[in-house]
């Protein structure tokens, strides 16, 4: 089992965690919002007269465990959900799971 790590556009949260969980191989996701810094350097953005720069962008964290068989499906599903071709399109972080415990 693995558990999988999406970081995503705030636009494309919702749509990505409806496919996911209509796939049928994720039971549960979470889903939190956040803030990030990367190659998308931020932006200038005006308040009362004066700019500022936003280092730190929104993003929203997605994660849920699901069969190693189903990683490459998974990475297509999210790539074709979330790519818009522009930088901070996203990220997928993989995490092996050796026994998830219930409680």
């Amino acid at each position: 089992m693995i558990k999988a790590t999406m970081i995503v556009r705030p636009q494309r949260a919702e749509v990505l965690c409806q496919r996911l969980l209509a796939a049928g191989w994720i039971e549960e996701l979470e889903a939190v919002e956040c803030r990030g810094y990367g190659r998308q350097k931020g932006h200038l953005e005006q308040y009362e007269g004066a700019e500022y720069a936003i280092d730190f962008l929104p993003k929203v964290k997605v994660t849920g465990c699901l069969p190693d068989e189903r990683l490459a499906e998974l990475v297509d599903l999210v790539c074709s959900t979330c790519r818009t071709g522009r930088i901070g399109d996203g990220k997928i972080f993989i995490t092996p799971v050796e026994r998830p415990l219930e409680f």
